[in-house]
């Protein structure tokens, strides 16, 4: 499983933030011949209008979906089977009208996602990661280029001459509490500046973070860990993410408003984190999914993510075909370099318009 289909992760998502969206739990297990558990799916039901569509817990604060499977059941598992188990479900739970599988990664670690053998669809975007393998300093010279190098040093030493610098991996509930703080007013203003509505002002979002960042922390295994350049009196840049032992996922991250933005904070937080997760065994780190250009500098592969949509009930199936040319104009924008600019600049227009108000 990925690190965001751990029980206390979902567990505290749905307590803050599916309960007050609406969503109810919708574990589904499959079973062998035998009657052994082939797989679990923690799944979700909600309601969009007047239609009842399940997908996978965590919503959009989580990066990848992928079902717990027995090893050897994923090897094995068929189309047919699965096949089976949609049908299955359709006949059991009848006011469900579509299944909706968003970012699935076609692989985790050697194992291919059995679900890609129901129909499927690319997803809008893909998630940028890095191998890791060797010490931090092995992957940071292997991985990234030496003029990115070059040129980070040469801002970090600007930032190095401001009083207690340092990076920080958040390790007690003060520090944690600090760099809560500092995301939740830097984020604000970036989406206004943006012109984005700020989707961590919604409902349970910010307890669910601040209970998955404390959840954990007093053992050195908080649920969601956090990365920050920090300095005395100013948080520079954090980055946050799950961290299963095995892969580093980012989640969310924010930069300093001050002039000091200016010397890439945040590039140079990565550097530390690629070095810290190195060094602490951990074979794979992402930056979860979307498009940026400070991604592609640290991350030069992609882990590659399908959606399958799947109507249960005939009402179901009407809506399926939206749902998926909705995404596929979607991924069409978002890997188009000139509808994707003009997409920006009309955030930016309303951001202006916004302010003249």
């Amino acid at each position: 499983m990925t690190p965001y289909q751990r029980y206390d992760f979902l567990a505290l998502w749905q307590q803050h933030v599916g309960q007050a969206a609406g969503v109810t739990p919708f574990v589904v297990v499959g079973f062998d011949t035998a009657g052994e558990p082939m797989f679990l799916a923690p799944l979700g039901r909600r309601k969009s209008g007047p239609f009842t569509v399940v997908g996978f817990l965590g919503g959009k604060h989580v990066n990848l979906n992928f079902a717990l499977w027995r090893r050897d059941a994923a090897t094995s598992v068929t189309a047919d089977d699965l096949a089976s188990f949609v049908r299955r479900l359709a006949a059991v739970e009848k006011d469900v009208d579509v299944l909706a599988l968003r970012n699935q990664p076609e692989h985790w670690g050697d194992t291919a996602n059995p679900f890609a053998l129901l129909s499927k669809q690319p997803s809008p975007s893909n998630c940028p990661r890095l191998p890791l393998g060797g010490s931090g300093a092995e992957v940071i010279e292997r991985q990234i280029s030496s003029s990115l190098r070059g040129r980070l040093r040469n801002k970090e030493r600007k930032l190095q001459k401001l009083p207690g610098y340092r990076y920080l991996r958040a390790t007690n509930a003060a520090e944690m509490d600090r760099l809560l703080a500092a995301f939740m007013v830097q984020r604000s203003a970036r989406f206004s500046e943006k012109g984005m509505d700020n989707v961590f002002a919604e409902r349970g979002v910010e307890a669910f973070l601040r209970a998955s960042c404390h959840q954990g922390l007093g053992a050195g295994a908080p649920v969601i860990e956090i990365h920050s350049l920090v300095t005395d009196d100013e948080v520079l840049a954090l980055y946050a993410g799950v961290n299963d032992g095995q892969r580093f996922s980012g989640m969310f991250n924010s930069y300093t408003l001050s002039e000091n933005a200016r010397w890439s904070p945040g590039l140079i937080l990565l550097l530390h984190m690629v070095t810290d997760c190195a060094d602490r065994g951990l074979g794979m780190f992402d930056l979860g999914i979307g498009e940026a250009h400070y991604k592609e500098l640290i991350c030069p592969s992609n882990e590659t993510l399908f959606d399958s949509f799947m109507g249960l009930t005939p009402r179901g199936s009407l809506i399926v075909f939206g749902m998926q040319t909705a995404l596929c104009v979607k991924r069409a924008i978002k890997h188009n370099r000139l509808l994707w600019s003009v997409v920006l600049g009309v955030r930016w227009a309303r951001a202006l318009f916004s302010k003249a108000q």
